[in-house]
């Protein structure tokens, strides 16, 4: 018998994926330090560049980190682009979509040294025309505003949906069913923004679900763009039931018979 498996062997795989770039990233960063966890964050460079702030509805001042401070801070996660002003994109033209995108992504590959292959729709408007925008700048994935309330991993990475936006009643059940679940390639990937866990009162809720989550040895904390690479490098793969070919250029993981079981990149494992 043949199941697929992350890197390392791991059957699970968890991710937060969180927009914005605003202050309380700092301490929700420093969180996912504490507890060898990996996380997304989608930012806006031309919001940051003017440090904008605005008032939450609980009469609290949200504010977008300062350019200067956001590479060291996000090192070891991964940044993706969440267009460049945050715009209602349903009011925009092709042209202005394709330039908050692709000027984001500039700006951030420019800052950060390094290639933006995510992108985050900023509210709960997507589109045809916007996926193809994504497209054609050339991110490898789109993460949407809506919920799969699923650990399956999405199929479409064009139409990404994290499996949910921090729940405020059903956390501790969600992670509990997480950690029980035998699903193949199962993962739990919580989107939000930081600032509310400052205006819910979340941060314990967090830090308890970090603490589970890192406790568990079957659990591989990962960045969005890595799992979105590893479950398309896992699909070019071709499993037969005595037979496994890796057609792509990274390892793939499996567990055969009862034993983990690494198949090198453009490598094959028969019995």
């Amino acid at each position: 018998m043949i199941s697929k498996l992350y890197p390392g062997g791991k059957p699970k795989a968890f991710n937060v994926t969180f927009d914005d770039g605003v202050l309380q990233d700092v301490r929700f960063v420093n969180l996912l330090n504490k507890y060898n966890l990996k996380g997304t964050f989608n930012l806006n460079s031309g919001l940051m560049e003017s440090e904008f702030e605005w008032t939450h509805k609980n009469g609290s001042t949200v504010k977008r980190i300062a350019k200067d401070k956001v590479v060291p801070l996000y090192n070891g996660h991964e940044v993706a682009s969440h267009t460049l002003t945050h715009p209602y994109m349903d009011e925009l033209s092709e042209s202005e979509i394709m330039y908050e995108l692709k000027t984001d992504k500039d700006k951030l590959e420019k800052l950060f040294d390094r290639e933006i292959k995510g992108f985050a729709v900023p509210f709960h408007y997507y589109s045809e025309l916007i996926e193809n925008c994504v497209k054609k700048c050339g991110f490898t994935y789109a993460r949407i505003s809506e919920e799969s309330h699923s650990f399956t991993p999405q199929k479409d990475c064009y139409k990404w949906k994290a499996t949910l936006f921090h729940p405020r009643n059903s956390f501790d059940e969600i992670v509990q069913r997480f950690i029980k679940t035998g699903e193949e390639l199962a993962l739990l990937q919580i989107g939000g923004h930081s600032y509310d866990l400052d205006a819910e009162y979340m941060w314990d809720n967090f830090e308890n679900v970090f603490l589970k989550i890192s406790s568990q040895n079957d659990v591989l904390p990962m960045t969005t763009i890595e799992i979105v690479e590893y479950l398309q490098a896992m699909e070019k793969s071709e499993i037969t039931e005595n037979c496994i070919k890796n057609n792509s250029d990274i390892s793939l993981w499996f567990l055969i018979d009862g034993s983990v079981c690494e198949v090198k990149p453009y490598g094959n494992y028969c019995k």
